[in-house]
């Protein structure tokens, strides 16, 4: 059996292309050897590399492949939404989002990618790890045009989100209020700017989850009052625990709890908080993924008759 002939080390490790390879004077036969395995979209990656790699590494090395092959191009749109591991809540797309200039003569065509030209101002494009991309306030704005109204306002949330430096290693949200808002107005005939709208007046900063806003919206929907988002049980204490939303004025604490709460250490911490919150007068009422299967319709039912009880307990 014949081995093939090793790349060059300025290659390896990194996505392959036609063109790439042509540049360095190797055949395009050379994709076809056992040693190296397809991303789609006409770029490839050694096998070796591409076995170490999880679902978004390979993504990312198929990005920047595609980059390489089409020069002024960036990334953008929902690829771009999970290259960051933001939520989408939306059906999975294989699809690479490209765009470019509205200058260009096309937008990029090939299988696998979705072509898009578009006007872009200097503050809406970042260079991120050696990718070209879309800064997350313009990538907002282009799922506009793909996400629903509920999704949109999912994906703001997590973009304007407060991070916790201590586990995510970063400070700064990913955008603002002001910079979605500024998108909407800067770009009048953008196909979704009226859906944009209408989400960007829901997105609340202080959701930690995807299933914080969908049970905020469903509390909304039903007609009930917007609840507040982290409330701490006492304000006087500088360390007191949160409640994820709830009503301060009739002492509503509510929480969603994600599959890791089901950690026992972080269930006996759950149980410490809510003791926390009984102690000073709250009710407290717990969400899991079951409720949110059902869009949150028993949650809010029972939401709103403590609501009620609440209510004449404090008159």
């Amino acid at each position: 059996m014949r081995y093939p002939e090793p790349l060059p080390a300025e290659l390896r490790d990194g996505p392959l292309t036609v063109p790439l390879l042509r540049a360095h004077g190797i055949p395009e036969s050379r994709l076809q050897r056992a040693d190296i395995t397809k991303l789609g979209a006409g770029v490839y990656l050694e096998r070796r590399t591409a076995e170490q790699l999880d679902a978004r590494g390979r993504l990312r090395h198929k990005a920047h492949g595609l980059l390489l092959d089409v020069p002024g191009s960036w990334l953008s749109h929902t690829t771009l939404a999970t290259l960051r591991g933001l939520p989408l809540h939306t059906p999975h797309d294989d699809a690479i989002h490209l765009s470019v200039l509205n200058t260009c003569p096309n937008p990029p065509r090939r299988q696998g990618v979705i072509g898009h030209k578009a006007a872009a101002a200097s503050d809406e494009l970042v260079t991120l790890e050696g990718l070209h991309m879309s800064a997350p306030h313009r990538m907002w704005f282009e799922c506009a045009a793909l996400l629903s109204a509920n999704a949109l306002v999912v994906l703001g949330d997590s973009l304007v989100r407060r991070p916790r430096p201590r586990y995510e290693g970063r400070r700064k949200p990913h955008a603002t209020l002001e910079a979605l808002g500024a998108m909407i107005r800067r770009h009048p005939r953008t196909p979704g700017r009226s859906r944009a709208r209408t989400a960007y007046d829901l997105i609340r900063v202080g959701a930690d989850s995807a299933q914080e806003t969908l049970l905020r919206l469903a509390i909304m929907r039903a007609g009930l009052p917007e609840p507040e988002l982290q409330i701490p049980a006492d304000p006087r204490l500088p360390r007191s625990p949160c409640a994820d939303l709830g009503y301060r004025r009739w002492r509503i604490a509510i929480q969603y709890d994600g599959a890791w709460h089901f950690d026992p250490a972080r269930a006996k911490g759950d149980r410490r908080v809510d003791r926390f919150f009984r102690a000073r007068g709250w009710t407290v009422l717990r969400y899991f993924d079951a409720d949110s299967r059902t869009g949150f319709a028993d949650a809010v039912r029972e939401i709103a008759q403590t609501i009620d009880q609440r209510r004449g307990a404090v008159a």
